[in-house]
């Protein structure tokens, strides 16, 4: 049984679906008096779920102070449409394995299909890979914009696109050049024969999934100058578009 705690919109939605499974704890029920009112999340069986937003610093002091009173800090980010009430909600977890099996029964509620959630490692990492996807996405969505809504041809802003990939790929680097520092990983130990076969696993069997990605973005993007200075040259043939 699972506990809201918190004024988030999203906390409602996944109310509803653990109510429909019967995993919702009645909220008179008083929740654990150590709990800080501010926290945004849902409290189970020695557990705590943490639905919060901010950085991974404070996700880590939430976590210590759960040590302190025996209970599992679990990390959740997701996608918070209001379509997930009724279809489910893109999730990542960051946590102990362990951990994650007493919350098992809220992910598979909450998650479109009964295991279908994404363990990406420890606390911290479901925060990194999300990032990863939102820049993903946006790399997407600039790509997208240049394309005409009405199907007419136009002269695509190739050096102001090349420009924005640029700088997403800046980005991705120094994101996950920070995650692994912060998760004590040399990508320089580890040779892209490694680093391929192991981001081929299934996810599932991944030990550590956002580590893996991480690992991958760095190889790819390490030779940044080579890069900026390939872009450049492109950029330079390319036709000016007109006004």
């Amino acid at each position: 049984m699972f506990q809201p705690q918190g004024n988030a919109p999203h906390l409602h939605w996944l109310c509803q679906r653990l109510q429909a499974r019967g995993l919702l704890r009645a909220t008179a029920d008083a929740l654990p008096a150590w709990l800080p009112a501010e926290w945004q999340g849902f409290a189970g069986e020695h557990c705590w779920l943490d639905l919060a937003s901010d950085d991974s610093d404070g996700l880590m002091q939430r976590s210590q102070l759960c040590r302190q009173h025996q209970t599992d800090c679990i990390e959740i980010c997701g996608q918070w449409l209001p379509q997930g009430a009724q279809f489910g909600f893109m999730l990542l977890c960051g946590g102990e394995r362990t951990a994650l099996q007493r919350a098992a029964p809220w992910l598979d509620c909450n998650a479109p299909l009964d295991g279908g959630w994404l363990h990406c490692g420890p606390l911290g990492s479901a925060r990194y890979t999300w990032h990863v996807l939102n820049a993903i996405q946006h790399g997407w969505q600039l790509l997208l914009q240049q394309i005409p809504v009405d199907g007419q041809p136009v002269a695509i802003n190739w050096e102001w696109l090349l420009q924005q990939q640029n700088q997403l790929c800046d980005m991705l680097y120094q994101l996950s050049s920070h995650y692994l520092q912060r998760q004590g990983i040399d990508p320089k130990l580890i040779s892209p024969d490694a680093a391929r076969s192991n981001f081929a696993l299934p996810c599932g069997e991944q030990a550590h999934f956002a580590a893996n990605l991480a690992i991958l973005i760095v190889l790819a993007l390490q030779q940044q100058e080579t890069l900026h200075t390939l872009l450049q040259q492109l950029s330079a043939t390319l036709p000016t578009p007109n006004p």
